[in-house]
């Protein structure tokens, strides 16, 4: 039933059809609409995430035909993405209808904002979709939908460019193949032999088919009409370039206002790229933080403190006219000086940090021996050093704090800092990818995700508790949870199989760091090439 070259949601299909047939008389397990329930919301959700990226796709043609470097070509190809929209919004919208028909015969009803209906209802499917022939309407309008999709793409409307023309046939050619609009009718595991058309389509997918199960079909077929919508505006888009801008040259500059000053005195550094463009797309990360342009530069601004050099680390990652991304790391350094008195100096960040020994020198011009430290505020604890002047400060608590520094005999002297947690890690693969498009060979060679913290000058880990896995292909959705780093049996799986055009999608992605709290990071998404 499940060989040859049938597609896996063929295959889906084909088994969906075996577990119900043989589980009729019994009737349905809970746990069996259960299992259906689960597959369709997470087909919905996958439905959300397409729709999200379809939507940003549609934003960004509104902005190119707004760009006078881009207009031209946008006026080409935006209708055409407009139409593909339209077609697939009115059949997303036919369907969505023909779930909520289906469900109000199965006694549809909304109890405090909740939907209840007889899931294990198999005579509503069965009238509906096949003796009524709602079923044989969805098959035709699938079918007709895919042919409109490729209509829009008319190699006529390129005559005048025979070159275009010529890769345009060769394009349409793949998508005929490509696109996820799939009618084929299984073969029947009990010997019966359905016709060929919108019948015999209805009565393999819903003859004494659960409401529940019917409806995980129709929500398929959705994902179907998003995907084939993605493939084809995303091609659309790609006719118009990336690159909207060319520069001769590039150079990235990063610098202080100072490299002496004096405990108080303020601290500023600049980083930007040379000849800026929102084509560079410039990302600044200056002192484990990410900080935003504004006129073109990025400005971190700090309070001297502590004599002798100090360093602020200054990422800048910026894209290029070809497309590539180029990085530029730079270290600003400036020296605070010693006045009379004591003085404080945090020997690498200018902020006590949760969870980690920040080492201090301490010098009050009385000697060691007669200096003492402690703190106030933020659960700020300050315990000595290896050597004489030297500190170790832990603290519990994000907020202001002071370091008291008490000379025996003399005065007492005050440092207000800044007590803060340490920056979210980023989540990768392996500790190197984060997301965008994979090769094959480099996806299957990683065994879990990675929490990495850049630009931070302190040895601090954080431990990855638990994620989900959502695996898409060819419209069909997995999804499966584990703890820790490493990807769980199932998740081998996916990533065994996985294949181009593939989606793998990881979220929920939950680490621990040395301050003991959990955090949440974002998510991360891998087109497989």
């Amino acid at each position: 039933m499940a060989g040859g070259k049938l597609t896996p949601r063929q295959k889906m299909i084909n088994m969906m059809y075996l577990v119900l047939t043989a589980l009729l008389a019994l009737n349905v397990s809970k746990e069996i609409l259960n299992a259906f329930k689960t597959v369709n919301n997470s087909i919905m959700k996958s439905n959300s995430v397409v729709n999200d990226k379809n939507t940003a796709t549609y934003k960004a043609f509104e902005d190119a035909v707004k760009d006078p470097q881009t207009a031209a070509k946008a006026a080409i190809w935006k209708p055409k993405a407009d139409k593909v929209k339209t077609l697939a919004s009115d059949l997303y919208g036919f369907l969505e209808a023909t779930k909520l028909e289906l469900k109000k015969r199965s006694d549809y009803k909304v109890e405090n904002g909740v939907e209840e209906f007889k899931e294990d209802d198999i005579d509503a499917p069965t009238y509906m979709m096949i003796e009524q022939k709602k079923g044989t309407e969805v098959y035709n309008k699938m079918l007709e939908y895919k042919k409109q999709l490729l209509a829009v793409l008319n190699p006529a409307d390129f005559a005048d460019n025979p070159t275009l023309q010529a890769t345009i046939k060769k394009d349409l050619a793949e998508f005929e193949k490509s696109l996820p609009i799939s009618m084929d009718i299984p073969e029947s595991h009990t010997g019966t032999q359905y016709s060929k058309d919108g019948k015999g389509w209805s009565e393999s997918n819903f003859h004494m088919t659960p409401t529940i199960a019917a409806l995980t079909i129709l929500s398929k077929l959705q994902s179907d009409v998003k995907s084939a919508e993605a493939q084809m505006v995303d091609y659309y888009f790609g006719q118009i370039g990336q690159v909207k801008v060319v520069y001769d040259a590039f150079q990235a500059i990063a610098s202080a206002n100072t490299n002496y000053c004096m405990p108080g005195d303020p601290v500023e550094v600049y980083a930007g790229v040379g000849a800026f463009s929102e084509a560079s797309k410039p990302t600044i990360v200056i002192n484990g933080s990410p900080t935003a342009l504004q006129d073109g530069m990025a400005t971190f601004k700090t309070t001297a403190a502590g004599a002798g050099e100090h360093s602020v680390p200054v990422s800048i990652s910026y894209t290029k006219p070809d497309g590539t991304i180029a990085t530029l790391k730079k270290d600003i350094k400036y020296t605070v000086g010693t006045p009379s008195g004591a003085a404080v100096m945090m020997d690498k960040m200018n902020v006590i940090y949760i969870g980690v020994d920040n080492p201090l020198t301490v010098s009050s011009g009385a000697g060691a021996e007669k200096t003492s430290v402690s703190g106030t505020g933020g659960g700020l604890a300050i315990n000595k050093g290896a050597a004489p002047g030297k500190f170790v400060a832990r603290a519990t608590t994000v907020g202001q704090a002071t370091i008291n520094v008490n000379v025996t005999g003399g005065k007492a002297f005050q440092f207000p800092v800044r007590i803060k947690r340490i920056p979210d890690p980023v989540p990768t693969l392996g500790g190197k990818l984060r997301g965008g498009n994979a090769q094959v060979g480099t996806i299957k060679a990683q065994s879990g995700v990675v929490a990495v913290l850049e630009n931070f000058d302190f040895e601090a880990r954080f431990n990855v508790q638990s994620y989900s896995m959502i695996y898409s292909s060819k419209g069909d959705v997995y999804r499966s949870e584990t703890s820790g780093p490493l990807f769980n049996a199932q998740m081998q799986g996916f990533m065994g199989r996985a294949k181009p055009k593939d989606i793998i999608f990881l979220d929920d992605i939950k680490v621990v760091g040395p301050d003991g709290q959990s955090r949440k990071l974002g998510q991360i998404a891998f087109q497989i090439i």
